[in-house]
């Protein structure tokens, strides 16, 4: 094995080259992938146009074979298909490369039924936002125990990435998925399970989707931007009056402030689920023990089986060429917001 990779690094505010780096040794509890193919989030672009130092690595979505594994890992072996996520954009030696290093308790066996590409779309920063979401911060149930009364989950921004996983993992945990998109993904949004359908253009789309779901509790805002979150908590104070939505960042809207004690708009972040303290703009995250235990249980007993047995389907994938080395492109294209229902990847 060469003493060198290339890796993703950070080079000035908006702008990234793929390096010469060393390539890492496992730690105890940790493993090394030998990457086979990524994905691309916002959660990478703005890191690269906004947050990350200069020498960071950048990219979190991987899949790949575990290539080499540190003392005391039992859960993979060497040659095990595994998929996960870093906390690119942070600092060195985390993100996009060759090969990359990772905590094993924090990676999931990929089964036969998905390739390479498919595997780095599910890997981990949709779905796993979406189980920290509806099961961790709501408190909602899960495919292994779904309800048994059907309740109405409203899921803004359903043609993003993490909304489609959304709705299925509402679908699948006995849930009814209330989604906002734009028409042209309606038909698509209802074949993964949504329950109901509605332009996030309209003016009135709260008031209909409480009148139609008068029992409306719970939402989770994947677009938390604008006027999307006070939007969807009207919906919920118009419905059944009390309830909570779940942001993928702090909205500042100052509307919110009027309806902070009955529908509170609450951020949550994938990073904690790494165990570490880290900072956001604006924002200290202390290191969130809790939330790193349960995503390790996910990781070792239920991801594999959901998406092996189809209950759970990775996102459309959208194959860019050029592999690490092109990476800029796709990050582009995400911001412009040309990706719609579909995931941008990378074979590496």
């Amino acid at each position: 094995m060469a003493a060198t990779m290339k890796a993703v690094v950070v080079t000035a505010r908006g702008k990234t080259e793929l390096k010469d780096v060393p390539v890492p040794s496992p730690a105890a509890g940790e493993i090394l992938v030998k990457t086979s193919a990524i994905a691309c989030n916002p959660t990478d672009f703005k890191p690269r146009d906004f947050l990350a130092p200069e020498g960071s690595w950048l990219g979190c979505d991987y899949a790949g074979t575990v290539y080499k594994v540190g003392s005391g890992v039992t859960n993979v072996k060497e040659g095990d298909r595994v998929a996960g996520f870093v906390h690119g954009g942070a600092w060195e030696g985390e993100g996009w490369a060759e090969y990359i290093k990772a905590q094993a308790s924090l990676v999931w066996k990929v089964p036969d039924n998905l390739n390479d590409l498919e595997a780095a779309a599910a890997a981990a920063v949709g779905p796993w936002t979406v189980i920290m979401a509806l099961n961790f911060r709501l408190g909602l149930n899960t495919p292994m125990n779904p309800v048994k009364e059907p309740e109405p989950v409203l899921i803004w921004g359903g043609s993003t990435s993490t909304g489609l996983y959304a709705i299925q993992f509402a679908k699948a945990s006995g849930y009814l998925p209330v989604v906002t998109a734009s028409e042209k993904n309606f038909a698509k949004l209802k074949e993964l399970g949504a329950a109901a359908t509605y332009s996030y253009s309209d003016p009135d789309v709260a008031s209909k989707i409480a009148k139609d779901f008068p029992k409306l509790r719970y939402a989770l805002d994947t677009i938390s931007e604008g006027k999307t979150t006070i939007t969807a908590v009207k919906a919920i104070a118009q419905a059944a009056g009390k309830g909570k939505v779940i942001t993928l960042l702090g909205n500042q809207d100052p509307e919110l402030k009027e309806y902070a004690d009955s529908v509170p708009a609450e951020p949550t972040l994938l990073y904690t689920v790494l165990g570490v303290p880290f900072e956001w703009p604006g924002m200290k995250f202390p290191a969130m023990p809790e939330d790193k235990r349960r995503m390790e249980e996910w990781c070792g007993k239920h991801l594999t089986g959901l998406f092996e047995s189809g209950t759970i389907k990775p996102n459309p994938i959208l194959p860019f060429e050029g592999g690490l080395a092109n990476v800029q492109a796709g990050m582009d294209y995400i911001k412009a917001g040309k990706q719609s229902a579909q995931k941008v990847v990378y074979k590496v």
